[in-house]
């Protein structure tokens, strides 16, 4: 009986042993099914991530070479001297070979209006014709697109266009270009002066700049994209290695970039394969729908801290960052900054006549202005740090480093004329005005956050007292206002108190109204 009952414990335990094993192995499967899957997805989004990086690391690159090329033909002295007079000595000073800039374009072409090449930096004088036939033929579309933009703005007055999402202001058009076998980055500006009141020409001398895909611009597309080991490859794209298409204007492919993909789904499992072979042994039905369960509520935890601390730093109501996340950005740049000190500006930005948009057409058409202004100022992130919503119709803005002094105020500029555009409300056009006071300053410094803040307000209260609509920038001489401001406010306050009939007043008098700040 004892041995019965023995053997039949034995098979109790053997079918017990079969119950929990059989899920698990399932669960064993499942789960690397489940680690195999994320591998994939881990290997397919670094993937994609690095394409992304390429293509926004191509357009960055364009616009730096399009910001060369439009500096040198969007002043009146190149406009003089290569359209009006045609100075051969001056064209070969500043757009010959001495002239380029290590990093810049490997060769420049200037163009007549009837398609001739009047100058090469290859040759410091007019190339032989058929030295650049062939650069001319492969630049022949970009340059029918920017004797087009040319055109229209000359036909509108206005030549210095907006571009979404460019880096560079004014006339230009960029493209890649195969020349010679090899791809090359390619843009094409038309001379235009500064000067409004000059006559220009019914079509454009043009200036041709060309970048071929050499290795030292590999390198700089390299630490643009993070990305190592990019090569140039004119073939079709292979089964077997990463590639990403250089496209035209067009969508022709020009040639493929190619580079060495470490895949870091493998590297991760790799990593982990120790943990797991030790957990194996370990795991169980319960540990497992544990760590499911802890899978999940993790994620969701993640999720509602992410929420909560975006919702900490960005103004509800216009997505911008707020008062707090904006000190603490302001804070860190000042404490900490770069380690080679640049050159900043702090902006306070002012909604003019806010109150009368509210009372006249309704808080909704106030709410509009307001996300009209932190849309604009999103469309600003290139050339600010941080933008946010200090509360009600204020608003800051730190700039990125600044070259100059002249750079701050075109930026400040710019930045005006942007917010001051109208808004479209229903059938109503709210015609929007803002008031900037700017100040800058050094970062790292050792200058406070508040004593800077009342620098950009005294500018701001300048342009509100010049009368609104306007940006100005600190200077000394603010201070030296303000000082005299309130030695006046002081004097009078002491010759109020020393007034019989300040000093007791008459029953049922208000209490002494509290000094307010202009509007």
């Amino acid at each position: 009986m004892r041995t019965k009952q023995e053997t039949s414990g034995v098979k109790l335990a053997r079918w017990i042993g079969l119950a929990m094993g059989l899920p698990a192995l399932v669960a064993v499967v499942l789960l690397g099914k489940d680690a195999l899957l994320v591998v994939n997805q881990i290997n397919e989004n670094a993937l994609e991530r690095e394409r992304a990086a390429i293509e926004r690391g191509i357009k960055v690159l364009g616009e730096l070479h399009a910001s060369e090329m439009v500096s040198q033909t969007n002043w009146d002295a190149a406009f003089h001297n290569v359209v009006v007079n045609k100075r051969t000595e001056w064209i070969r000073k500043n757009f010959g070979s001495e002239a380029l800039s290590p990093t810049g374009p490997q060769q420049i072409v200037i163009v007549d209006p009837t398609g001739r090449a009047t100058f090469s930096s290859e040759y410091n004088a007019a190339p032989p014709p058929d030295r650049v036939a062939g650069l001319l033929a492969a630049a022949a579309n970009p340059m029918e697109r920017a004797r087009r933009l040319y055109r229209d703005a000359r036909a509108t007055g206005d030549f210095d266009p907006r571009l979404d999402g460019a880096m560079t202001d004014g006339l230009y058009v960029n493209d890649i270009v195969k020349l010679d076998g090899k791809a090359a980055l390619i843009t094409v500006s038309p001379f235009t002066p500064d000067d409004e009141t000059l006559a220009t020409p019914t079509e454009p001398t043009l200036l041709i700049g060309v970048q071929v895909m050499t290795p030292a611009v590999l390198d700089k597309l390299e630490s643009l994209t993070h990305i190592d080991d990019l090569s140039v490859s004119s073939g079709k794209q292979g089964d077997d290695e990463n590639a990403h298409p250089v496209r035209d204007a067009r969508g022709n492919v020009i040639a493929h970039l190619t580079w060495e993909f470490a895949s870091p789904g493998e590297a991760i499992l790799l990593a982990a394969l120790p943990a797991i072979a030790v957990s194996l042994g370990l795991i169980l039905a319960m540990t497992l729908f544990a760590a499911f369960t802890v899978r999940r509520l993790t994620r969701r935890l993640a999720e509602s801290e992410q929420a909560a601390v975006y919702s900490s730093r960005h103004d509800a109501a216009t997505g911008l960052a707020n008062r707090g996340w904006f000190m603490s950005v302001f804070s860190s740049l000042l404490t900490s900054g770069a380690q080679k000190q640049s050159t900043y500006a702090v902006l306070l930005i002012d909604c003019d006549y806010f109150k009368s948009v509210n009372d006249t057409l309704g808080h909704a058409a106030g709410d509009a202005v307001l996300g009209a202004i932190a849309d604009r100022l999103r469309a600003c992130d290139g050339r600010l740090t941080i933008s946010a919503r200090l509360g009600g119709d204020e608003f800051a803005a730190v700039t990125r480093p600044l070259a100059c002094l002249e750079d701050a105020a075109g930026v400040v500029r710019l930045i005006e004329r942007t917010l001051m555009m109208p808004v479209l409300y229903g059938s109503k056009v709210i015609d929007v005005s803002v008031s900037i006071g700017a100040a800058m300053f050094e970062a790292p410094s050792a200058l406070s956050i508040d004593g800077l803040l009342a620098k950009a307000d005294m500018a701001l209260y300048r342009a509100k007292r010049d009368g609104r609509g306007c940006s100005r920038l600190y200077d000394p001489t603010l201070d030296a206002e303000a000082a005299e401001t309130s030695s006046s406010f002081l004097r009078a306050s002491e010759n109020v108190s020393k007034s019989p009939e300040a000093s007791t007043p008459e029953p049922g008098a208000p209490a002494a109204l509290s000094h307010d700040r202009a509007a």
